[in-house]
């Protein structure tokens, strides 16, 4: 072996510029191949991120009731029409217990009981309809991150507190400090002081949503000592559908993960995924070509030399391994060179895109850019490239080429 390695390394020492330009190529296909990774897997981060990052994970809620039939009618048929308006509304008592439970498993992030509602603010001769949201004192941010999005006051939220949105106090004309009057759907009123203005950069949660503190919301909407649902955050977002059928079959509830309320989402992280892999192929394709060609050529252009080294008794699986053992330190070399000028580029991208806030507009992340991959692949495929070149140089017939 050492023998086929110093005459392989010969070889592309001897023509220097056809190896720097193979070379070339095969770092221009793996930057194309790092950048596409890179890109793609980090749209699918922030993609999720700006979807999820605000929404339950996993959200508990009481079963639905189902109208139930008081008195046999014997034999006859009896045909039933459930008005949805006139059900009884779906509560959840008990549920401390509940939530000490899940809250104590190790995936789970964060763990908020819900109290959810309808009704408008009016303040003068404005009526602004919004959601009415009850959360527990302390778990304020839990699930969507009010803290972070807080602009002016403070979250902590006691009884006849409100925190609303930038967009809804300007069109309410209050801010922090003034007091409105607040009416839920079951016609019960409250004067709230509004102690919090945030901005998550939504703008139906900025203009439609009021949080209040939970036994509050329960007073307004008559469900005094219930909630209307648990929500709940998870470590690993991917492993919502399991807990969501485990916590389904273990209590009861009706347990809806984000991955299936949201599929939209994931066609389009599937339809990039799928993208961004074809583009990486024909990288790879290019480069397993130009390899391929490369020392094609060469097997043509060192025929004489192949044929006065099989008259010094070299075997023609010597001079396969010759080819093939060009290929790989092709492949190698190449790809290596590529991935590090693919990790810098990712680099550059990033620091010309961010913001002042510390944003980018480019989501790259240079992190996922699948280096040993890339190497990985880019070397099989110089393996690969070299086979029919090295067969074509196993080929020559010492006799022939001394003859010509």
């Amino acid at each position: 072996m050492p023998f086929e390695i110093k005459v392989a390394v010969r070889y592309l020492a001897s023509s220097r510029l056809q190896t720097l330009l193979i070379l070339a190529g095969v770092a221009v296909g793996i930057v194309a191949f790092t950048f596409m990774a890179a890109l793609i897997n980090g749209l699918e981060i922030s993609l999720t991120n700006d979807v999820i990052g605000n929404i339950a994970h996993v959200t508990l809620e009481p079963p639905e009731e189902q109208p139930r039939q008081l008195q046999k009618a014997g034999d006859l048929l009896t045909l039933l029409a459930v008005q949805r308006s006139n059900e009884r509304r779906a509560k959840l008592a008990g549920w401390r217990p509940l939530v000490e439970r899940i809250e104590a498993r190790p995936e789970v992030l964060a763990v908020a009981p819900q109290v959810e509602g309808n009704g408008f603010f009016q303040r003068g001769e404005k009526v602004m309809p919004v959601g009415i949201n009850g959360l527990e004192p302390g778990r304020e941010s839990a699930i969507l991150d009010l803290e972070g999005g807080l602009v002016r006051g403070s979250l902590a939220l006691a009884p006849g507190d409100v925190l609303i949105g930038v967009a809804l106090a300007e069109e309410l004309g209050v801010t922090t400090g003034q007091r409105l009057r607040l009416t839920s759907e079951r016609d019960r009123q409250r004067t709230l002081t509004v102690r919090g203005l945030f901005d998550v950069g939504s703008a139906s949660v900025n203009e439609r949503l009021a949080f209040v503190e939970l036994r509050t919301a329960q007073s307004l909407l008559e469900l005094e000592g219930n909630v209307t649902g648990i929500a709940l955050k998870m470590r690993d977002i991917y492993g919502a559908p399991d807990l969501a059928r485990e916590l389904a079959a273990a209590t009861g509830l009706e347990a809806r993960d984000w991955i299936a309320q949201n599929q939209r989402l994931q066609g389009a992280i599937r339809s990039q995924g799928s993208t961004g892999s074809m583009i990486k192929f024909f990288s790879l394709l290019t480069i397993l070509i130009g390899i391929a060609s490369v020392l094609l050529l060469a097997a043509v252009r060192r025929r004489s030399e192949i044929g006065i080294l099989r008259s010094m008794g070299v075997s023609r699986t010597s001079i396969r391994r010759i080819f093939q053992l060009q290929g790989f330190l092709i492949g190698l070399l190449g790809s290596g060179i590529g991935a590090a000028g693919g990790w810098l580029f990712c680099i550059f991208l990033l620091t010309i895109s961010r913001q002042p806030d510390g944003s980018t507009t480019f989501p790259v992340d240079p992190a996922l850019g699948e280096y040993g991959t890339a190497i990985t692949l880019a070397t099989l495929a110089g393996l690969f490239a070299a086979i029919l070149p090295a067969r074509a140089a196993a080929k020559v017939d010492p006799v022939e080429v001394i003859q010509q």
